[in-house]
């Protein structure tokens, strides 16, 4: 029975024996950690990303592993362990890739040419919005004789968007019909002149497209809204929102993100975690305005139309 114990006691000894010679070619040398700061100066990795694709490229740019790791892995170990080779290699990583994300092009030993996108984009598919995704990357060297660490540092990849109409009435109704029954679920909402895929440089680009996001009407309030995440765009950009009556099809208002960006300078979609906040109210005209713990001051003419 000693004996019998002796040898259990033995065996992880010899295991780890046999990966600390001269020969590494069974051992997960290579340990890497994640972080993501975001535009504060602690960690807050773990509230953001929930899970990574990691990709693993030879010194030219070949693509030579791929790793999956999941939520319960991130949780356990804020990171993961891999077995290379002696040499070079570029790590590339794409957090919350869920359903609403493809990677294309992973043959390619150029990174502006790996795009990852939403699926349906090519497709010519009703694209809704994108997942909130993350790019991870780092440049490594694996030594030959020693175990080696490092951190991969994420950074965004996607702008938030929260939209809300408040007091739309559906003109198709009859004039002389009461208010809540000319209010209804009437309104879709088209985001045009996005560039709808991202390359492994954390760089948006691709043909133009319209994204379709989801509005739900609340009938107690009156208000159409929608939460969506796009690529991310420079404040220049050329994205456009129109609001279409479902009845008609009539587009009874667009909004130029540009110009909401520069009459609400607090949004700086430089930054990392970047929310746009965009209330439309209709009444005697259109007014455009931002959440109140936004902005205390709000101008209430901005986008008034007759």
């Amino acid at each position: 029975m000693k004996k019998f114990l002796y040898l259990l006691l033995l065996a992880p000894v010899v295991l780890l024996a046999s990966c600390i010679k001269e020969d590494y070619s069974d051992c997960e040398r290579c340990t890497l950690t994640f972080s993501y700061t975001g535009d504060v100066t602690w960690d807050i990795f773990p509230e953001q990303i929930t899970r990574v694709s990691l990709y693993v490229f030879n010194s030219e740019d070949r693509l030579v592993q791929t790793k999956l790791i999941e939520q319960n892995e991130l949780k356990a170990f804020q990171g993961t362990k891999l077995n290379l080779e002696p040499g070079d290699y570029r790590i590339v990583g794409i957090g919350n890739s869920f359903n609403k994300t493809e990677v294309m092009n992973l043959s390619s030993t150029s990174m502006s040419e790996i795009q990852f996108h939403h699926p349906k984009a090519d497709e010519g598919g009703k694209v809704e919005g994108n997942d909130s995704l993350y790019l991870g990357q780092k440049m490594i060297t694996i030594p030959s004789d020693y175990w080696y660490e490092d951190d991969v540092p994420f950074r965004s990849s996607h702008l938030k968007v929260s939209f809300t109409v408040k007091n739309y009435l559906n003109p198709s109704a009859p004039p002389a019909a009461e208010s809540a029954t000319r209010a209804g679920a009437s309104l879709d909402l088209r985001v045009k002149n996005l560039l709808p895929q991202t390359d492994f440089t954390n760089k948006a680009n691709g043909q133009k497209m319209t994204y379709d996001p989801v509005l739900t009407f609340d009938s107690e309030e009156n208000e159409h809204y929608g939460y969506f995440n796009i690529m991310r765009h420079a404040k220049d950009s050329d994205v456009e929102f129109e609001l279409v009556d479902k009845v008609t099809g009539e587009v009874v208002y667009t909004l130029a993100l540009a110009d909401f960006l520069n009459h609400f300078p607090q949004i700086d979609v430089s930054k990392q975690e970047v929310l746009i906040p965009i209330i439309i109210e209709f009444g005697m005209g259109v007014t455009v305005t931002v959440p109140d713990w936004l902005i205390e001051d709000r101008d209430p003419i901005y986008g008034e139309v007759e």
